[in-house]
């Protein structure tokens, strides 16, 4: 693999994966999803051990890591943008999700 895996994603079903080092703003996030190389362009910088969007993310959708939900959004969060508290309340605080 000549790609530098610099995130990580647990589970096909999660919306979210994971910085393992810090990502700026046009950098590529690259993780592997069941044996294939994943490309995901960043939009905003992104902490190391922070979160972001593997996908485009609607108001009031269900957010997943570890596929399991771990909270809701509380605003349109765009594919390769930082997923923190600021953009979702925590699964604690989702009471309807099943």
């Amino acid at each position: 693999m000549k790609e530098k895996v610099n995130a990580l994603i647990i589970s096909k079903e999660d919306s979210v994966a994971v910085a393992i080092t810090e990502l700026k703003s046009g950098d590529t996030a690259t993780f592997v999803v069941d044996e294939k190389i994943i490309e995901v362009n960043i939009i905003q910088d992104i902490p190391i051990y922070h979160k972001f969007s593997v996908l485009e993310l609607y108001k009031d959708d269900l957010v997943y890591k570890y596929g399991q939900v771990i909270g809701r959004t509380t605003e349109l969060i765009m594919k390769g943008q930082h997923v923190h508290t600021h953009n979702i309340v925590s699964a604690n605080e989702v009471t309807d999700h099943i």
